[in-house]
């Protein structure tokens, strides 16, 4: 009931249907909440704590951004998303696009327009939002903070060009988000954390780890999509393959690869030391 109640109360979301070219506006415009300790899809944007503490308070907080005199026309804010933290497993991830924990992510289905506003989370040093798609960083902004309000504020704009997919929000220590607008959303699904016999296979196609390299073997199909996630859904690396093939994940810990093709889907966990 609880969840029911928290779901209707994050309302300030504007959408149509969820076609091609839809656009949808998140500006958080809800009572407080408290923060998220499992995986929950929202007002299509999963929120995804992965153990992190703190992660998704919707307070009250007015804040005015101002025109940033390039891209973004001014926005007076009234609530704001909390990160709680960084979104990694580390202080200096190898890659700041592998979120880990403390992230969000939204559908789009091919090239969007997302303009962000947000705020640094405290009044002093260095604060990184980032947008990835799950494999690289699209966009970024740093803001490194002083006393006064302006100097925490960051606003910007990233033109995606790529093909359908998620788009994953995260970064370095605690951020508020105040508004998120985006063209071409699709309809966000949760990620779902495969086992072996999770799904039903029609493939012959193996894979393997052997320290930090993964191999696929005994291909069946000119064209198999090949995605591994890693155990909170966290999408680590995407492929297409006509032949056997190997490559490097460079985090320890346990995976999902999930192979599929014409012949069927198989899904397989694979420990990289």
């Amino acid at each position: 009931m609880k969840k029911l109640l928290f779901s209707l109360m994050i309302a300030g979301v504007s959408a149509v249907s969820y076609n091609a070219q839809t656009s949808q506006v998140w500006s958080w415009s809800a009572i407080s909440s408290t923060a998220y300790s499992e995986n929950t899809l929202v007002n299509n944007i999963a929120f995804i704590p992965g153990g992190g503490s703190g992660f998704g308070v919707v307070d009250k907080s007015d804040v005015d951004f101002p025109d940033n005199g390039v891209e973004l026309p001014a926005f007076s804010g009234s609530y704001r998303l909390k990160t709680g933290g960084n979104s990694y497993a580390n202080s200096n991830p190898s890659n700041f696009a592998n979120f880990t924990r403390r992230y969000f992510y939204f559908k789009v289905e091919g090239a969007s327009n997302i303009k962000i506003y947000f705020r640094h989370g405290s009044s002093s040093g260095t604060r990184t939002l980032y947008v990835t798609d799950g494999t690289n960083v699209i966009g970024s902004k740093s803001i490194t903070a002083s006393t006064g309000t302006d100097s925490q504020l960051g606003s910007f704009v990233i033109n995606y060009t790529g093909p359908a997919g998620n788009i994953y929000f995260g970064g370095t220590e605690n951020i508020g988000i105040y508004k998120i607008e985006a063209t071409n959303v699709g309809q966000t699904a949760l990620p779902q954390v495969l086992g072996v016999n999770d799904v039903k296979s029609l493939t012959k196609a193996i894979a393997f780890s052997s320290g930090n390299k993964v191999y696929i073997k005994d291909l069946e199909s000119k064209n198999t999509e090949i995605n591994v996630y890693s155990t909170n859904g966290s999408l680590v690396k995407s492929l297409k393959t006509s032949v056997d093939t190997d490559f490097d994940i460079n985090t320890k810990g346990l995976y999902i690869v999930n192979m599929k093709s014409e012949n069927g889907e198989k899904s397989v966990k694979v420990l990289i030391k």
